[in-house]
């Protein structure tokens, strides 16, 4: 290195190339960067003197905006643009887990409907055939043995009444019956008739048995069911505004990355030129080349986050793997904007606590849970229920005299005529008494019950302390990012003043290429740091409006 400088050659090459470089850069002012439309293509730094040979180019402040990248265009695939409002309506259409969740409440209004389907009328028909040959035990008649037939029809309809735990049933029978056994002096005979009965419990049942309750229970579970709907909607949401702002930081740190590389290369290259020249020892170069491939390692691993950033926005969006945009190129288009929100946090408290969805959620199962034991508390009462009945017979027949001479024609008409004429009506009334020794069984459930809604009380109080918490964590969130972002609001200006300064000392031969290229290296640095505290901002913005109403 001495040696070099002892060379006459080589003082009068690197007094040139100082006299060039800060000729150059008092006539070449830095020129503003100009951001790219798309592709990597496009987005290189800015234009800088036109390099002399032998001599080191003149360092640039970088002009570059974060907010403006682009993602890398892929060969095969489109790009696609995006706006935060349209990715959440994508996901509102799309999204295969909120199609999932829109079921649910269809489906209680199915189970619901299949409840009350237990009031519906009931009705059962029987038809029976017999023929039944029997052997002649009389010596009186003259036959080995002789047959009896009989045809049978029913019809019932039961119904389950939806107040009183009631039940009534009503029945229609017919019966024609023949024999070739002789001297039958009703052959065929005919029989018609009717009943109706109530049972009506007076105890246990009366006021609320498992089918009423379940129709209750079921019409709280609809509630929850859209609650629980409610809740997805929103979280969705919010998983599409954080993975949709990561994508755009993933870009920007790629962008950011590049530049990085290229100012890295560029001193680079200055540190070999200088090296020909004799004014740098070989050795120095060490730093700047380890530098390049850091550089160059950061690039790759902000390509690899843009690339999980991508698919796990797209995850949201997609209908399906065959969705176009699962195989485009999604581009965020939106800018990240400042909006101050002022926090009030005792107000926000007060809103969680009335109407989060989760505390909803849980004060509803509280209910069932309590309509739950109302009906176990009535097991533990023994069962007594009332019947009342109403029935109606009619019978006539071919009448045969004792040689079997026909003496009367009837049929059917005469005895319908005769049991719808209420000629031989018959009343009932009793009363039917059931009680298990101890109640052992429905007194242990009721316990359990009672305690059950026990815990769920201690439970609802656990979630309104947590959601406190969280609704507090929240807002002190906001605050705290808000004091985050005009930190790095000022270390960012604070980065562009040194830059600048460290680049008129450069242009006046009094900094080096390598102190620019760390200078604006920082303010890049700060650039990206700046969009982290004001994405982090309006993400905590939006979390602290989503946890007043929905929990996870």
């Amino acid at each position: 290195m001495m040696h070099g400088f002892r060379n006459p050659k080589v003082w009068t090459l690197a007094l040139i190339a100082g006299m060039v470089t800060v000729t150059l850069s008092a006539q070449q002012p830095p020129a503003a960067a100009t951001i790219p439309a798309a592709g990597a293509a496009a987005q290189q730094p800015p234009v800088s003197p036109a390099p002399i040979p032998g001599v080191p180019q003149t360092a640039v402040v970088d002009k570059y905006v974060v907010g403006q990248a682009t993602p890398e265009p892929q060969p095969g695939t489109q790009m696609m643009n995006l706006t935060l409002e349209q990715a959440m309506q994508m996901a509102l259409d799309n999204n295969l887990d909120l199609k999932v969740a829109r079921m649910n409440p269809p489906g209680v209004d199915y189970q619901l409907a299949s409840a009350r389907a237990a009031f519906m009328p009931q009705v059962t028909g029987t038809y029976r055939y017999n023929n039944q040959a029997q052997i002649n035990n009389d010596a009186n008649y003259l036959v080995n043995s002789f047959h009896n037939q009989q045809a049978n029809y029913t019809a019932q309809i039961t119904k389950t009444m939806p107040w009183y735990g009631g039940r009534l049933t009503g029945s229609f029978t017919s019966l024609r019956g023949s024999t070739d056994k002789p001297r039958t002096p009703i052959n065929p005979n005919f029989n018609a008739g009717g009943s109706f009965s109530y049972t009506q419990p007076l105890l246990r049942g009366l006021r609320m048995d498992d089918t009423r309750n379940q129709i209750r229970t079921l019409s709280i579970s609809r509630q929850v069911a859209d609650l629980q709907l409610t809740s997805t909607i929103e979280n969705t949401k919010a998983s599409v505004r954080t993975a949709y702002w990561n994508l755009r930081q993933a870009i920007e740190q790629i962008e950011i990355q590049r530049r990085s590389l290229d100012l890295a290369n560029r001193l680079f290259q200055d540190n070999r030129t200088k090296v020909e020249i004799g004014t740098l020892a070989p050795i120095e170069t060490t730093t700047s080349e380890t530098q390049v491939a850091n550089a160059e390692q950061a690039l790759l691993n902000a390509q690899i986050q843009w690339r999980t950033a991508e698919l796990t926005l797209k995850r949201l969006l997609a209908a399906g793997p065959d969705d176009p945009v699962y195989t485009a190129t999604i581009n965020p288009s939106e800018t990240a904007a400042l909006s101050i929100q002022s926090v009030d946090i005792a107000g926000a408290v007060k809103t969680a606590l009335a109407g989060r969805t989760d505390l909803e959620q849980a004060k509803r199962n509280l209910d069932i849970s309590r309509l739950n034991l109302e009906v176990t508390r009535d097991v533990t009462k023994p069962q007594l229920d009332l019947v009342g009945g109403y029935s109606i017979t009619g019978q006539n027949a071919q009448v045969l005299d004792s040689t079997g001479a026909v003496i009367g024609v009837t049929g059917y008409s005469n005895a319908f005529n005769q049991a719808f004429g209420l000629d031989l009506p018959t009343w009932n009334l009793q009363f039917n008494f059931t009680y298990p020794l101890f109640m052992r069984a429905a007194k242990a459930n009721f316990a359990r019950a009672q305690l059950q809604i026990d815990q769920s009380l201690a439970s609802l109080k656990a979630s309104e302390l947590t959601v406190t918490a969280d609704v507090t964590n929240a807002g002190l969130n906001v605050e705290n990012t808000y004091k985050q972002f005009q930190a790095a609001q000022k270390a960012r200006e604070v980065a562009e003043k040194n830059a600048e300064a460290e680049q008129t000392r450069f242009d006046v031969g009094m900094s080096t290429n390598y102190n620019v290229v760390q200078a604006q290296t920082n303010l890049t640095t700060q650039r990206l740091t700046e969009l982290r505290a004001l994405i982090s901002y309006l993400n905590a913005i939006a979390e602290f409006d989503r946890i007043q109403r929905v929990g996870r």
